[in-house]
Parts: C-alpha cells; structure tokens; sequence
C-alpha cells in the first residue's frame, strides 16, 4: 500500500514526465520491429501500404521463403505472427486530415487554463497544490515565464491550426487511431507542463498583485528564448507553404529542404526546446516536463523523417 500512496503522491510534472518518457519508449520499440511490422503501424500517406492486400501478402512472402533449418523457420513463424497482430493494431484508422484535431485540443487547453488562472479554477488548484507539496525546488518557476509559455504554446497551437485549413493540403491517407489519440494525449500533457513548474507563483498570485512579476520579463532569458521561437516559428511556416506547393510527392529542395531531410520537424524540435529554456524554474537550465516533452517530440518525428529518407 505505501508503494501505491508514494505513486499516488507524485506531483503531476511526475505524472507528465513519465507520460512523455514512456510514450517515446515505446515508439523506440516500435522502430526496431522488423520492417514489415513496423511499416504498418509507423508509416502513413505516401510510405504506408495502400490496402491490407499488401500486408497480406507480406505474410505469405515471409511464409514461403526458403529456410536454412528449423532456426530460420522459428524467424519466420515469429515475423509472420508480428505481422499479424500488426495488421489488427492498425484496423482502427482515422483520416490523416484530422491532424488538425490536436491543434484544436492544444488552442482549447491553453484557453482553459487561463480561464482557470483568471478565474482562480478548482482544478487548477488542485494540480498547482499537489505540485507545491512535493517541493519549493519543482515549483519555483517566476510568473513571468509562466505566462510567455503559455502564449507561446497557444500561438504555437493558433499558428499550426490555420496551417492546416489555409496552408497544408489536406491528405487523404488514413492514420492509426492510437497515433490520434496519442497525439491528443500529448497536447493534453504538453497544456499543464507549460505552467505546473510555476504552481507556487500562481497560488500566490491569487492572493497578491501580479504587476511586479511583468516587471521582470525583460531582464530574463525570456527576450532570447522568444527571439528563437519566432525564428524556428517562420522558419517552420516557410517550409509548410513550400510542401504545400509542391506537385504530389515530389521531393523539396528550396531553402533548409537543401540541408535537412524534413527542416519543419528541427524547427519543431526548436521550438520546444526554447520553451524549456523559457519555462525553466528559478535556478535550472531547463523545464524538464517541456523537456522530456521535446525528447517524446525528437523520437517521434525522428523516427518520421527517417523513413522519410529511407522512402
């Protein structure tokens, strides 16, 4: 029971931190599937088979290739049954075009919690307590950083969402519904770590003036960080509208297409990482929610821009 009450006691960063460490484990594990298996449940649009015909016949190609002996015959059976349980993984699809969905949620979060924060909101402070509880040192965050990350987060999600219905040609490839929903997750963890290192600024902000706290801003890293977050921001705006205008899977080259294999996702990772740097508690380098946040972010769209590559 005491393990149970130490887990139930972890202050909600904890909760974040693991969330955005296990998630990018697990999508490691998935990276390293035999090819077969892993095309079916990491790949989508151009690089992802076009029906189940072809996952199909995947299986019945690895079934009738010839074995050395009982030991490749096991490697087979193995892959085989990976391929299988692959296929039913990936049954459940929702259209790729619904990615716009998760800026949705980020856009809806970030108003949330400043209705909360304006309205002094229950669940809010529930969160900023438990977060209090567990140490000066995970709460020491100043005002100031909190509220530039959540406008960086909110523009971020406002910019990404106008992309999408104004700019991004919408696709017609289905995406696993685990993706979806592990998206939607993300955005949801992602909403509180802005904030949750600053809990003891907000619950004495409700009990004081925040003016001296906007005092501050200018003599912080904020200025810089923000500096890299509009230039990675453009930069990433850049390379959506020159997608957008490229004919059907034709390979871009303009600008930072000539030296990175997808420069949209390293402008992503910019962004994050600058948010850390931005969010980080009085005497650390970095927020380490939004960090391990930027590794789930790497490892993910890492794992994207190689099979981009290898495609």
């Amino acid at each position: 029971m005491d393990i149970l009450d130490r887990i139930g006691a972890l202050p909600p960063s904890v909760w974040c931190q693991a969330f955005f460490l296990g998630a990018s484990a697990g999508i490691l594990v998935l990276q390293n599937l035999p090819d077969d298996a892993r095309g079916t449940l990491l790949n989508y649009g151009a690089r992802r088979p076009e029906d189940s015909n072809k996952e199909n016949r995947s299986i019945k190609e690895h079934e009738k290739r010839p074995n050395g002996g009982s030991r490749d015959k096991g490697s087979s059976t193995r892959s085989s049954a990976l391929m299988q349980i692959a296929s039913v993984a990936s049954a459940a699809k929702v259209p790729h075009s619904w990615f716009w969905h998760f800026y949705l949620v980020s856009i809806s979060w970030s108003a949330f919690w400043a209705w909360q924060y304006v309205r002094r909101g229950a669940i809010m402070g529930s969160l900023a307590q438990a977060q209090v509880r567990s140490g000066p040192s995970a709460s020491s965050m100043e005002l100031g950083r909190v509220f530039f990350a959540w406008l960086m987060m909110a523009l971020q999600g406002t910019r990404r969402l106008y992309e999408c219905f104004f700019v991004v040609k919408p696709g017609r490839s289905p995406m696993l519904f685990a993706h979806w929903a592990l998206g939607i997750a993300f955005y949801t963890a992602m909403s509180i770590s802005v904030w949750i290192h600053g809990s003891a600024a907000i619950l004495e902000s409700w009990e004081t003036t925040v003016s001296a706290a906007f005092l501050k801003m200018l003599k912080t890293r904020i200025p810089a960080t923000f500096a890299v977050i509009l230039g990675a921001w453009l930069k990433q705006n850049d390379c959506h509208r020159h997608l957008a205008r490229l004919k059907k899977y034709t390979l871009p080259s303009q600008d930072m297409f000539a030296y990175f294999v997808c420069p949209h996702y390293t402008c992503e990772c910019v962004i994050y990482l600058a948010i850390s740097l931005m969010a980080a508690p009085e005497g650390a380098i970095f927020n380490k929610s939004v960090l391990c946040g930027l590794v789930f972010v790497a490892v993910n769209l890492g794992g994207t821009a190689s099979g981009t590559k290898q495609w």
